[in-house]
């Protein structure tokens, strides 16, 4: 079976490679989470994290029980001044929005980046990997949620 194929470029092809040497962290947010899940990921150069909801972790105290979570954004706030923090959502289909509640506020003014994403974590962590590899800490902070090459949806669809 013969396939269609249109060129798309006549220009070279760059290739540009994954750092095998990178430390890229994967932590899934849940129920009864510790500040050392988090101050685990130290002197790592990136960390995906599978928030819940519309992206969160547990951050909010709201009582004794719950004064572990203020350790939690403290440990995020200090993981993001050297290492690139990534929320994607735990749904396979939807879109993060950090800006509905305050743990997710919180997030984003600690450093964690993602807001409006769609890409699965999956997919966050390769592009994570690969931008870490090939630009600058300020650059793949810009370039995270930019859709490159049809990883980020432009509209969320019912």
């Amino acid at each position: 079976m013969k396939r269609h194929y249109t060129k798309k470029s006549r220009g070279k092809i760059t290739i540009r490679p994954m750092n095998e040497n990178l430390k890229i962290g994967f932590l899934v947010a849940h129920p009864n989470m510790s500040a050392k899940e988090i101050s685990a990921f130290e002197g790592f150069d990136g960390l995906v994290v599978e928030g819940t909801g519309l992206g969160h972790l547990p951050t909010n105290q709201i009582d004794d029980a719950t004064a572990e979570h203020k350790k939690i954004l403290e440990e995020i706030r200090k993981l993001c001044k050297k290492t690139v923090v990534v929320m994607s959502p735990q749904t396979i289909h939807g879109r993060l929005q950090m800006n509905v509640y305050s743990s997710g506020r919180d997030l984003q003014a600690a450093g964690v980046l993602g807001n409006y994403s769609d890409m699965t974590p999956e997919t966050t962590f390769i592009k994570l990997a690969w931008l870490l590899s090939n630009y600058p800490k300020q650059e793949v902070e810009k370039l995270i949620t930019k859709n490159l090459k049809g990883e980020v949806s432009r509209k969320t669809r019912p």
